[in-house]
């Protein structure tokens, strides 16, 4: 029996150990009903595949917690350039001054060139990095897009103005050259104020008022003013009140071959408060509740917004608003936050819903919206954006068909901001709050603490980026999902104590 065991083993892809506690007959159902929603492709080729060597420019400071990206790697093959933990999923280390300066391209290029084994490929997912390494690319023959594209989507005014709606926005230099245009300009409030050059939510705010807008120029001007691209202008633009939508499109030789689209629930600054005007995100969840023609409209208007940018293949991270959506966020009478239909639509007056663009990234979603994708749809974005940089365009179709059977679960991640400003004390206030609630952990597969015992915490009211902890929350209907979300919410703690930095001299 161990021999023939052995041998089949030796002619097999796998196995599965079935639990001896379950039927066996019903076990093997499940599996086999669960693999043919997975494998939903053909996935058998007829010639081997080669391994490649990838270069990644830049890891992520926690590997613990960002550890798919690496697996990924491993599983498709393809060898990453010590010791350590995760020292089994990175062929070598190549150890090279990664600054954001004029020599940061010759670096990259030189440090590959250096190596003792061929390359491949090279890719990064730091946004601020994205230009340069699609220059090396293309200085040392690699797949890329053109980093003329990359520039583009990197500049948010530019970005807007490529949109055949742009009407309205503009960019200035300062609060000096402010005052002249609104000397000559009618400004409608409120308004939204953004770095050109910036990432994720970094200084954007909404402001009401004249002193507002200068606060918020001054501010949004000074982000990257010292910084290695010397950029001190700000794009200011409607704010467009709507649903907002995040859309992670994946697209080869211009054709959208996987798209998903998420609600992303509406941050501090969408809310009638003066407590905070910023947009750092407080949820996204996976699928979003938008119709299915207004689902349509994002998926169109974004897929002509990425080909118009110059990309033709890869994977991309978009964010729009909807003007004019037949769904708003509210809560419902027991106090619910969801995506509902509009109680009025009087005050669209007619229109057909319109899709905002807010910009797009050329690289795939944050660490954990990419996996809350995996889990949901079976879609690993790293895994594609891998493929697409070694050019295995066999597998990079191949791999970007979701599961058979639609969405797993319904998935919601989770931002945990931090509420005040001072020292952590508490050592690890996500893993505190699973253990005080065992029954929450079958629904959160995955967490990261980013502040933790000794951190500094700014508070609600900076304009620093505040997260004490992400979580992914999953269960089977949205409702329930968005019940065990307010679950966390609520049970959710940690002690602060002074900062002595902020309070010496007082």
């Amino acid at each position: 029996m161990a021999q023939d065991l052995s041998t089949l083993l030796s002619i097999s892809v796998g196995a599965v150990l079935l639990d001896n506690g379950y039927d066996h007959h019903d076990a093997l159902c499940s599996v086999g009903v669960g693999l043919c929603n997975r494998i939903s492709y053909q996935w058998v080729v007829g010639t081997p595949i080669p391994q490649k060597r990838l270069a990644w420019v830049e890891g992520r400071e926690d590997a613990d917690a960002n550890r798919r990206m690496y697996e990924a790697a491993a599983a498709l093959g393809i060898a990453l350039n010590d010791h350590g933990p995760y020292a089994h999923l990175r062929e070598g280390f190549i150890a090279t001054n990664i600054d954001l300066d004029e020599g940061f391209v010759d670096r990259m290029v030189t440090a590959v060139r250096s190596y003792d084994e061929p390359i491949d490929g090279m890719m990064t997912v730091s946004d601020s990095r994205l230009i340069g390494v699609a220059r090396a690319c293309e200085i040392l023959g690699y797949p890329t897009s053109p980093s003329s594209a990359y520039a583009l989507a990197g500049d948010k005014y530019r970005t807007r103005m490529m949109e055949p709606d742009a009407h309205g926005e503009f960019r200035v230099f300062g609060t000096d050259e402010l005052e002249k245009v609104l000397q000559s300009t009618e400004v409608t409030y409120p308004l939204i104020v953004k770095p050109c050059l910036g990432w994720g939510s970094q200084a954007v705010t909404k402001v009401s008022t004249k002193d507002e807008l200068l606060q918020a120029v001054e501010k949004a001007c000074e982000c990257h003013a010292l910084g290695p691209q010397h950029r001190s202008d700000a794009v200011i633009e409607s704010y467009i009140d709507g649903p907002e939508v995040d859309a992670n499109f994946v697209l080869l030789n211009g054709e959208v071959i996987f798209c998903e689209i998420s609600d992303d629930f509406p941050s501090p600054g969408d809310r009638d408060t003066q407590q905070s005007h910023n947009f750092v995100e407080t949820m996204v969840h996976i699928p979003s509740a938008l119709p299915p023609h207004e689902m349509k409209a994002v998926w169109d208007t974004l897929h002509q917004s990425i080909l118009r940018q110059g990309f033709l293949t890869g994977t991309f991270h978009c964010e729009a608003r909807l003007q004019y959506s037949s769904h708003e966020f509210r809560e419902d009478e027991n106090g619910v936050e969801d995506l509902y239909p509009k109680r009025s639509i009087d005050g669209n007056h007619g229109k057909s819903v319109r899709v905002y663009i807010l910009e797009i990234n050329a690289r795939p979603a944050g660490y954990l919206e990419t996996v809350g994708v995996n889990l949901v749809y079976g879609i690993d974005y790293f895994a594609q954006q891998m493929l697409f940089s070694i050019n295995d365009e066999l597998r990079f179709k191949a791999l970007c068909h979701p599961f058979s059977n639609g969405p797993r679960y319904n998935l919601s991640v989770l931002v945990l901001q931090e509420d005040i400003a001072g020292i952590m004390k508490t050592e690890d206030a996500a893993a505190e709050l699973l253990q005080r609630h065992p029954e929450l952990r079958p629904h959160v597969p995955l967490y990261t603490t980013i502040k933790k015992k000794g951190d500094r915490l700014v508070g609600h009211q900076s304009s620093e980026v505040h997260l004490i902890a992400w979580m992914l929350v999953t269960a089977g209907k949205r409702r329930e999902c968005l019940q065990w979300v307010e679950r966390i919410r609520s049970n959710f703690c940690y002690e602060v104590e002074a900062d002595p930095v902020s309070t010496e001299g007082l």
